[in-house]
């Protein structure tokens, strides 16, 4: 379906064709997030619609003389429209611009949205604050329903950039801490490194990350049995372009913890992590957590990278120099 609307032209279709189109994936790697590639939306859309068939993707692409400024995917379930990816295992998500058309982009979704999308309640969560695209919609979207509701709901802590290093970023309390926690476990387990998964070894380090998950605790066991799958299926299409690895910390060659690394652009972003339970019982204080994503921030930084921790503001990203930014949710009911 193609809706003129201004200068622009909104090209709407259900299902994944879009996605599949070459351009989606060009489009998202220069103006999106890792959420909004075609690997990472097609391993939750399949996950998605074998717990919901009634549930339907619908994607948008905006288009100004041929040219393609703005895209974003949604799902259409009991006549709540929402983007594609919930809350439960994405954390950005909404259109994407190219910069200086987020106005154009925003408006012309957000008139598709009223005129043309068949819906009784929108919740559209995912929405960076300080994203001019995001800011750009909630603006549009309230100027159109005024009982629109836009509000925070989580927060995603981030670290721009590090020039003098990531210890220096900290004050002397925080990395004294980390260094602390570093030479302890070190002392306990041997000489620390980290380690990257590869195509080869990707499925065995996920699955290693699911199991010490599940074992944490019942909700984190529930998580995995929801989810697990998915996150097999995201990361063996994420690592073939190495777009996402498992990075693991070895003490002596021992797998101690691991997390799940997205790379997009130039962010690095942790996903989920896990660690080896039984590490308590050879010491108490250890943290292994802590220490893991510590090294890989560290690493990231010195490559001239961004830091991403992703939604949840917990105490440990703070402390690690996470500074939070909010994720705004539009709720609108007609």
């Amino acid at each position: 379906m193609i809706e003129r609307m201004g200068d622009v032209k909104v090209i709407t279709h259900s299902g994944t064709d879009m996605l599949t189109d070459p351009s989606w994936d060009a489009f998202a790697a220069e103006h999106g997030t890792a959420f909004h590639t075609r690997r990472f939306l097609l391993s939750w859309w399949n996950d998605r619609r074998a717990k919901n068939p009634a549930s339907e993707l619908l994607t948008v692409k905006v288009v100004d003389g041929g040219r393609l400024v703005g895209l974003c995917a949604f799902e259409r379930d009991a006549h709540v429209l929402g983007f594609a990816g919930g809350r439960d295992v994405v954390d950005y998500m909404g259109p994407a611009a190219v910069a200086g058309r987020e106005k154009e982009v925003a408006e012309a979704l957000a008139r598709w949205m009223f005129q043309d999308a068949a819906w009784t309640r929108a919740a559209l969560a995912g929405l960076v604050h300080c994203d001019p695209v995001a800011e750009a919609l909630a603006d549009a979207v309230v100027h159109l329903a005024p009982d629109a509701v836009v509000a925070p709901y989580d927060q995603a802590p981030r670290i721009e950039h590090a020039p003098q290093g990531y210890l220096a970023l900290l004050n002397s309390k925080r990395r004294a801490d980390i260094l602390r926690k570093r030479r302890q476990l070190s002392e306990v387990v041997g000489e620390l490194s980290l380690v990257d998964s590869t195509c080869a070894t990707v499925a065995e380090t996920t699955d290693r990350l699911l199991a010490w998950k599940a074992a944490a605790d019942p909700a984190m066991g529930e998580f995995v049995e929801a989810y697990g799958d998915f996150v097999r299926g995201m990361l063996a299409e994420l690592s073939a372009v190495d777009a996402a690895r498992v990075v693991e910390l070895h003490g002596d060659g021992r797998p101690l913890a691991s997390v799940i690394a997205l790379r997009h652009g130039e962010t690095v972003s942790i996903y989920n992590m896990a660690y080896d339970m039984s590490l308590s019982a050879q010491g108490a204080g250890l943290a292994p957590g802590v220490v893991l994503i510590s090294l890989l921030i560290e690493r990231s930084l010195d490559q001239g990278l961004r830091f991403d921790f992703l939604k949840g503001a917990q105490d440990y990203k703070l402390r690690l120099g996470g500074v939070p930014v909010d994720l705004l949710a539009i709720t609108v009911e007609r």
